[in-house]
C-alpha cells in the first residue's frame, strides 16, 4: 500500500517539498562532496522551487537538471529550463550548477540525441515528480510512453510525440530507466482529482504513473495538499 502523506494547504506542501529536496541535498553532500536533483516543471512545484533557493545549502556543490522539457528555447513562455532557473535563481546566482535539456536542433529527436550526452552518466539524489490529470508524468503521455517506459531502454533522454500535451506536443523527457537510478523519487500533487487519478492508477495501472511504482524503482514518497 502506498503510503501519501496530506497537508492542509498547498503553501505547507510546497515547504515540505523544499525540504524533502534540500534534505536529500545535504544528505548527498555529506557523503560525497556533492548532490543533484532532476526537477519538473509545470505550474505546481514552482513555489516549492523558491523556498528551496533561499534554503543555506551548499550549492556550488549542487546540479539541478529537469524531468523533461518542451521542445521550446527557454524565451519561450512554455519553457521548463525558463521556469526553473528564474524560480531557483538565488540559488544559480549562489554557484548552482543547471543541466538543459533543450538543444537547438532541427527536430526534437535530434535534440534529444544532445540531451541523451549529457544526462547519460547523471545519478540523481531526489527526482520531483508531478502528475497530471490524464495520469501521465514527465512526458510519459497515455498512449505516447511505450518507448519511455520500455524497462530495458538503455538511454536517458529520448523525443516524444504527445498530441494531447499542453504547451508542446514535441518533448524530451528523462525514460524509466533514468529515473530508476535516482536515489529517490518524491510525486507532488494538489486536489481531489489528482489523487483520485493516482488511486486510480495504482489500483489499475491504467496511466504511465503508475510505472513510478514499479519493482526495480527507487523509493517513492507520495506528497499531496486539497
Amino acid at each position: 500500500m502506498v503510503h501519501i502523506t496530506e497537508f492542509a494547504t498547498r503553501e505547507a506542501l510546497m515547504q515540505a517539498t523544499a525540504q524533502r529536496i534540500g534534505d536529500a541535498f545535504n544528505k548527498a553532500l555529506s557523503l560525497r562532496g556533492t548532490a543533484s536533483a532532476a526537477l519538473s516543471g509545470g505550474g505546481t512545484p514552482e513555489p516549492a522551487y523558491r523556498a528551496l533557493a533561499a534554503l543555506p545549502l551548499d550549492w556550488p556543490k549542487i546540479t539541478l537538471a529537469l524531468v523533461d522539457e518542451r521542445f521550446v528555447p527557454p524565451s519561450d513562455p512554455a519553457s521548463n529550463e525558463s521556469m526553473i532557473t528564474t524560480a531557483l535563481a538565488p540559488a544559480f546566482a549562489k554557484g548552482a550548477q543547471f543541466k538543459p535539456m533543450f538543444f537547438e536542433a532541427e527536430t526534437v529527436e535530434r535534440a534529444a540525441d544532445y540531451a541523451d550526452v549529457l544526462y547519460e552518466n547523471l545519478r540523481f539524489d531526489i527526482a520531483l515528480m508531478g502528475m497530471g490529470a490524464d495520469g501521465h508524468t514527465a512526458s510519459w503521455f497515455p498512449g505516447a510512453a511505450d518507448a519511455a517506459l520500455d524497462p530495458n531502454a538503455t538511454r536517458a533522454v529520448i523525443a516524444v510525440h504527445a498530441a494531447n500535451a499542453q504547451g508542446r506536443a514535441e518533448r524530451l523527457t528523462l525514460t524509466r530507466t533514468a529515473l530508476s537510478r535516482a536515489k529517490a523519487l518524491l510525486l507532488v500533487i494538489t486536489g481531489a482529482e489528482k489523487l483520485a487519478r493516482l488511486e486510480q492508477a495504482l489500483n489499475h495501472g491504467d496511466a504511465p504513473v503508475a510505472a513510478l511504482f514499479k519493482p526495480g524503482m527507487p523509493p517513492i514518497e507520495v506528497l499531496w495538499a486539497p
